[in-house]
């Protein structure tokens, strides 16, 4: 069985999420980018880059207003749909290729979870890999070098647990930024 070694996936998520977050940026064309994260699962069985814009976070409202809310007597706002990932503009489209090496030793990590009982994938290790990976970008001020920091929320997102999404954008965001998202009122009026 061939285990990840914690430090050597920390390095290429760290290499990778610098690779996606500049094709994002190029790929935007200056429109307001106002979330990046990375989307999972709680069986870490892929990792994609995932990312929002203002511009895309309207468009997408203005089609639900004429496709979706009238078949559904329902109504869409920005405020309602900001953290609704599977929405969101470049999901999970930012540059899978720079994930490549990622998803194939967390993809070789979950087939042996399933094949061996007795293995748990060394999750306990991977997620703080992940987390320290996406850490060293943002400690270097990576992110805020192409985006205003105080406007950008650097999240964890997928079918995952509540407290573990919010300890990430804690950790991953200054106070301020992270208190916007935990406090974030989905029903407040747009």
């Amino acid at each position: 069985m061939k285990r990840i070694q914690p430090a050597h996936l920390e390095e290429l998520v760290y290499h990778s999420i610098k690779t996606a977050f500049t094709t994002l940026i190029s790929a935007t064309g200056g429109q307001k980018v106002y979330v990046f994260g990375l989307f999972t699962d709680d069986g870490l069985q892929f990792l994609y880059p995932v990312a929002n814009t203002e511009e895309a976070l309207t468009a997408t409202v203005q089609r639900y207003q004429t496709t979706v809310d009238p078949k559904y007597g329902c109504t869409s706002t920005r405020s309602g749909m900001r953290w609704s990932y599977g929405d969101w503009g470049f999901f999970p489209t930012v540059d899978q290729e720079a994930f490549q090496q990622v998803n194939e030793l967390l993809s070789t990590n979950f087939e042996q979870m399933l094949e061996a009982d007795d293995f748990d994938g060394d999750l306990e290790l991977l997620w703080p890999a992940i987390l320290n990976g996406f850490k060293r970008a943002e400690a270097e001020g990576f992110f805020g070098a192409a985006v205003p920091r105080d406007s950008l929320t650097l999240i964890l997102t997928g079918d995952l647990p509540h407290t573990l999404v919010n300890q990430w954008v804690t950790t991953l965001n200054p106070p301020e930024v992270a208190s916007k998202y935990l406090h974030w009122n989905c029903a407040a009026e747009d």
